[in-house]
């Protein structure tokens, strides 16, 4: 048996990033890994794994019913592994209609939750979704925001409620009482060396300085969209008028994000934009 790691975040925080940098530093090849083929562990969201484990079909089930099963998959999938999963996950931390926490504790070895400027989330999640930009400003303001419209283009994905982007910060980092390990994406941007490392200290990995040097080399934006253009991305969005390796710049909401759309974002996320250093 093993435990598990949750590399939790908003949608287009960096979670794909990051994930990336776990593969090149637990691969060790000579070459950077291929973006298709990143699988550190599978998604908390797959469908396939949770008719798997669950023996039977998530869509023959209430969504009540798929959540309450959810926690005993990962801990089927905790019990077979022979080592330290990393599981990412875009649901926010809750608790299932029993009470119980959707991710158990007993088998959690820690958390990395990475958090992104919202005003900067927001021009990123417009693209990313295929919708306007007006249109994800709100949904990143609305409590009761989930994948499911997501879920109907890729149907091998369970529902994964979000709620806004003060929920799913506080939710994780204030509610869920699992060993936390907060990496903003601007810190991973400016100091990828010294932001990495210190994620693989936390998530128990031996650490070695040459190997985390190399794993940032392989997994520099430019190689991502240098793989992407080659053979595309298979977790980009099919609504994505362009590329999954967008921009990836900190502060670019300051040319792609109108002011009254800032000052919306601000006044409803302004407490926990500060509480991170993100200031409008």
């Amino acid at each position: 048996m093993s435990e598990i790691v949750w590399l939790a975040s908003y949608p287009k925080s960096g979670n794909t990033w990051l994930r990336v940098l776990l593969a090149n530093y637990l691969r060790d090849a000579s070459e950077p890994a291929d973006i298709n083929k990143i699988f550190v562990g599978p998604a908390a969201s797959a469908r396939r794994r949770f008719d798997e484990w669950a023996g039977v079909d998530a869509a023959a089930l209430d969504p009540p019913v798929v959540d309450r099963l959810r926690p005993e998959v990962y801990r089927c999938l905790a019990r077979d592994a022979d080592e330290a999963l990393f599981m990412k996950v875009h649901d926010r931390w809750a608790r299932v209609d029993t009470g119980e926490p959707m991710f158990p504790p007993d088998v959690t070895l820690g958390v990395v939750y990475i958090i992104r400027n919202p005003l900067d989330l927001a021009s990123s999640c417009a693209h990313h979704w295929g919708m306007p930009l007006a249109t994800a400003v709100e949904t990143l303001c609305d409590s009761s925001a989930a994948a499911r419209d997501v879920s109907k283009a890729t149907p091998e994905q369970l529902c994964q409620v979000f709620g806004s982007w003060s929920d799913h910060v506080g939710s994780w980092v204030d509610d869920s009482g699992l060993p936390l390990h907060v990496v903003r994406y601007e810190d991973l941007a400016a100091d990828p060396v010294g932001c990495f490392g210190r994620v693989v200290r936390f998530c128990g990995l031996d650490y070695d300085g040459d190997r985390v040097g190399k794993a940032v080399e392989f997994s520099s934006f430019g190689e991502l969209q240098r793989q992407e253009a080659a053979a595309g991305f298979q977790e980009r969005s099919p609504r994505a008028p362009g590329s999954f390796f967008r921009r990836g710049v900190a502060g670019s909401w300051r040319d792609e994000l109108p002011p009254h759309l800032a000052r919306r974002l601000a006044a409803v996320h302004g407490q926990m934009m500060a509480r991170f250093g993100y200031a409008y």
